[in-house]
């Protein structure tokens, strides 16, 4: 449990150092929690468990089914996990395809583990759309992952370039990044960008391309500009915070990521990100950060970082968090955050 909550807190920036998707999900609550939820949270973990119930129906129709795994991507926790795995494992195809989908929020060892073996699937929808949840990660693939994905790559690469959407070429430039085709995907991006400058992921993923090269400060003056353009999209101002934070500019990353909260206020990790960014500056701030996160999600980790918070600064609320974390959480956890009081 403890390397868990380490693992999602990222307690240290170097959480923020590493390749991070261009936009962010929240943890979702669950049921075995309930006691730690606010009405909204237990409304929101009751209909994640329907989905869950559906998704394993057999009785259910199977667009209703597929229905339901789609729903369960917005919403990872180990009840969905459970059901996505057996769902990938179903006679239906479309069932299968969906399933793909929602292992998406998935850490990749996971993925890999379940998603390998559709590779080779008999239907080609579902072969595609494991190719294109797994090749995202071919740069923390091992060579023998990465031999693996030469086939289903080639096939990817085939399909998308016999169509001529802006969606499939968004696609293709992403898919040409993820697999280390960076001249490629810069090609198209800007391609792309000719002809249409108000879709944010275009710009997004003409951003990750410089930052897959190390070339942040590139990485930065195509989010500057992007910003010009679509002054109202977070996502753009999330990336910056990272791409910041990798040029080590602190404070402007920490600026970035509020301003981020601003105009996504209900996105908990951005509220948990500007927590781990104001710290060195407005503990205060920081610490109203982590309380907002939590209190629009409900998950653990974020209450961890409460407590975390709350114990190191001394916050005379420390103790009753503690309380309430030890409802969800190890002793050894508790016991390690009661050790960090100054």
């Amino acid at each position: 449990m403890k390397r868990a909550f380490e693992l999602v807190l990222g307690v240290s920036l170097a959480v923020l150092i590493i390749a991070m998707p261009s936009y962010a999900q929240d943890a979702a609550p669950t049921l075995d929690s309930a006691e730690q939820l606010n009405p909204q949270q237990q409304r929101q973990a009751k209909q994640i468990q329907q989905w869950v119930m559906i998704a394993q129906d057999r009785n259910q129709n199977d667009e209703r089914r597929a229905d339901a795994l789609r729903q369960l991507a917005r919403y990872p926790n180990q009840n969905s996990l459970v059901a996505v795995a057996r769902s990938l494992q179903d006679e239906n195809p479309r069932v299968r395809e969906a399933a793909v989908v929602a292992a998406e929020p998935y850490q990749f060892a996971n993925r890999w583990r379940m998603l390998s073996p559709l590779l080779k699937d008999s239907d080609q929808h579902v072969r595609l759309a494991a190719t294109i949840n797994l090749i995202r990660n071919y740069a923390e693939m091992t060579p023998e992952q990465q031999a693996d994905m030469g086939k289903p790559a080639n096939g990817l690469f085939k399909y998308l370039k016999g169509k001529s959407d802006p969606s499939s070429q968004l696609l293709l430039a992403d898919v040409y990044r993820w697999y280390q085709q960076f001249d490629d995907a810069n090609r198209t991006y800007n391609a792309l960008l000719d002809g249409d400058k108000q879709n944010p992921q275009i710009w997004l993923g003409l951003a990750d391309n410089y930052r897959a090269q190390g070339e942040d400060h590139q990485a930065n003056k195509v989010l500057l500009q992007a910003q010009k353009v679509l002054p109202d999209e977070a996502n753009l101002f999330y990336s910056q915070a990272l791409t910041l934070v990798r040029l080590e500019e602190k404070k402007q990353a920490a600026d970035a990521m509020e301003k981020a909260t601003e105009l996504s206020p209900d996105n908990s990790y951005f509220w948990y990100l500007n927590g781990v960014l104001q710290e060195a500056f407005n503990v205060d701030q920081a610490t109203a950060s982590f309380e907002k996160a939590y209190e629009i999600s409900g998950a653990p980790e974020q209450l961890y970082a409460v407590c975390d918070i709350y114990v190191r600064h001394g916050n005379l609320k420390a103790d009753s968090c503690l309380e309430s974390l030890a409802k969800v959480a190890p002793a050894f956890v508790i016991d390690e955050l009661k050790s960090k009081r100054g």
